[in-house]
């Protein structure tokens, strides 16, 4: 018998329900600034969503590795590592043009929301916010992606804040629903 078995015996089990609300504030806080800081074009732009993208692919991960076993694990790990990577793209070379950076960005969502929209079909648990979240970033995504340049990057901010605020506040409930399952079994 393990640990993990002795502590389900023992009636003591870890939601990690502290990191998902971790990354709940921080992702949150993000799209607030995304929104109140519209006009941030070129490179300031391209260094804040790129470290927006690092912190939130980190969380996603960290989230994904010590949380969310059974509930979506590698949906998590899978958008923590795509925006690993598109963070990279974008702080390699934020002059590159802010054109690419609209594209990066309206990759991301839409692949993040084709994934989701998948989790959600296949899951049974947070199937509707799941299913919500991926139709959400996948319009907003395919927005960034098809839109005239001058439109996407008019847009860029609050299209991300927008696709933040509405992750935050699905993992906070999930966080919140994570801490009371484990207040409900650890009794």
């Amino acid at each position: 018998m393990d640990q993990s078995d002795r502590d389900i015996f023992q009636g003591k089990i870890k939601t990690g329900w502290g990191w998902v609300l971790a990354y709940a504030v921080l992702v949150t806080l993000i799209g607030v600034l995304a929104l109140t800081n519209p006009v941030i074009t070129g490179l300031a732009t391209g260094v804040m969503l790129g470290v927006t993208l690092l912190i939130y692919g980190g969380f996603a991960i960290a989230a994904g590795i010590s949380s969310l076993k059974g509930r979506a694990r590698w949906l998590e790990l899978l958008l923590g590592a795509l925006a690993l990577i598109t963070a990279f793209i974008v702080l390699i070379n934020p002059f590159a043009g802010a054109l690419s950076l609209v594209w990066a960005i309206g990759a991301w969502l839409l692949i993040a929301g084709i994934l989701e929209i998948i989790s959600a079909v296949k899951t049974q648990y947070d199937r509707g916010w799941r299913l919500f979240l991926g139709v959400l970033d996948s319009i907003l995504g395919g927005f960034l992606l098809f839109s005239s340049p001058a439109t996407g990057l008019s847009f860029l901010a609050a299209i991300v804040g927008i696709s933040f605020l509405f992750r935050g506040v699905f993992l906070a409930m999930l966080a919140l629903g994570l801490r009371r399952i484990g207040k409900d079994i650890n009794i």
